[in-house]
């Protein structure tokens, strides 16, 4: 067979399926976590992980299942996802309320990103537009006790 030809299939062969694959959306969160005093921690030995990645469908009842989950510091997210993706993070394991929730949802196709999980009128809904910074979305947010630093459980697709 003519090396020409076999360039050619390999390049079909694998050049289609991989045109399909790149306009795949991913949906996920990402939490990140703003470690505080970080020298004490690595003094005995520990190193907190800053970065938690949360894939679509996974529900986490219980985060203190994630690594490093009782390092102190203050939880920013990154949400991925088509518009109409949901998640709901909760203060309190096992998806109780009584610690604070907050609602998140995407209105467009831009990554949304919140630095303070707080920062929201409590027991209303909030819309933003996007600008240079973070796509558009819808919040809902129920105070909580240091809801920003005790983040519990968190879910897909849920409106409390």
């Amino acid at each position: 067979m003519n090396i020409k030809v076999i360039w050619v299939l390999i390049i079909v062969t694998v050049g289609f399926p991989a045109v399909n694959w790149a306009g795949e959306t991913k949906t996920e969160m990402v939490l990140l976590k703003e470690i505080w005093d970080t020298d004490n921690l690595l003094g005995k030995g520990r190193l907190c992980k800053e970065v938690f990645t949360i894939k679509k469908g996974r529900d986490y009842p219980d985060l203190r299942d994630m690594w490093d989950y009782s390092c102190e510091g203050e939880y920013s997210l990154i949400l991925d996802g088509p518009p109409g993706t949901t998640i709901t993070v909760y203060g309190q394991f096992f998806f109780g309320e009584d610690r604070g929730t907050l609602t998140l949802t995407k209105t467009d196709h831009r990554r949304v990103w919140l630095w303070d999980l707080e920062d929201f009128p409590d027991g209303k809904w909030a819309v933003a537009e996007a600008n240079k910074d973070t796509g558009a979305y819808e919040v809902f947010y129920r105070a909580g006790p240091n809801f920003k630093m005790s983040l519990g459980s968190m879910k897909w697709n849920e409106i409390p």
